[in-house]
């Protein structure tokens, strides 16, 4: 028997897991020695399937793990979605209400493992460089045929995504909208997303906890950013790494390292050093 077993690691991609597309050897290595023990080791991302698909590569036997931010549970072994959430119809008029109305943000409409652009700006081709995937152009008539689990919204700063959320703060939607952030090719980017309204990490992770027989006490989770914060705050023993807002370290148990120095590692040998003491 591991001293893990029965339990699962949800860990956030990037600021956490990666960072600039680097991952820390130091991390593969312990996730390795976390899922040998007995643990599941899970992603837990606000990236879509289609780019969570091509860091999942990167590592050994990753369990079902929550993508989308909490939109699609996906089983990489088995490649099957075992969970799914949708944007209802009525909201894709947002949508086209932002594209006509702000012409320089990017906008990118992920479904299951599809990926479209509806506006193609540098940021969005950024975004697909960095990540591993295509999202060829769209036009709003023919993506609104498919079924659409996030829609990304591309800022160039900060303002920018303030005047949007300005903008939309009067239309009535049943979906919800999600601050997010990267640090892609060298630098923060800052986007907005729809959701499935109810949708987040922490509801996706709880079904998935369910449904794979984890056990109490062992559920953790390690994040760096506000769509974490409802992960963190559910996990039985949660990290940020010290490079997270205030706000998001007062969560957690443990502070990592940061990312870039191995912060799944970090956190991995706490939990090591914890359940060999008990």
């Amino acid at each position: 028997m591991g001293i893990f077993d029965n339990c699962i690691l949800a860990c956030d991609v990037d600021g956490t897991l990666m960072e600039n597309e680097y991952l820390n050897p130091k991390n593969i290595e312990k996730i390795e020695f976390f899922m040998n023990e007995g643990g599941r080791f899970s992603l837990s991302t606000g990236r879509a399937l289609i780019a969570a698909s091509e860091v999942a590569k990167l590592l050994k036997n990753v369990s079902p793990s929550v993508v989308t931010n909490g939109a699609v549970v996906f089983d990489f072994k088995e490649e099957k979605t075992i969970l799914e959430k949708a944007i209802p119809k009525e909201d894709y008029r947002i949508v086209e209400l932002i594209y006509n109305n702000f012409e320089k943000i990017g906008i990118e409409i992920h479904c299951r493992d599809k990926a479209f652009t509806l506006r193609r700006t540098s940021e969005t081709d950024i975004h697909q460089l960095c990540e591993h995937f295509e999202a060829p152009d769209i036009t709003f008539e023919e993506v609104s045929k498919y079924k659409w689990n996030k829609v990304n919204f591309f800022l160039n700063t900060l303002q920018e995504r303030e005047e949007l959320k300005s903008f939309l703060k009067n239309e009535k939607v049943n979906s919800k909208y999600v601050d997010t952030c990267a640090v892609l090719d060298g630098r923060m980017r800052y986007y907005y997303e729809i959701l499935p309204f109810g949708v987040s990490k922490a509801s996706a992770l709880k079904e998935l906890c369910g449904l794979m027989d984890i056990k109490k006490g062992g559920l953790f989770a390690i994040g760096d950013y506000y769509n974490d914060l409802e992960m963190l705050k559910m996990a039985d023993i949660a990290a940020v790494p010290n490079t997270s807002p205030e706000e998001i370290k007062e969560t957690a148990e443990y502070i990592t390292v940061s990312c870039d120095e191995g912060a799944v590692a970090d956190f991995i040998d706490y939990l090591t050093s914890k359940f060999n003491a008990n």
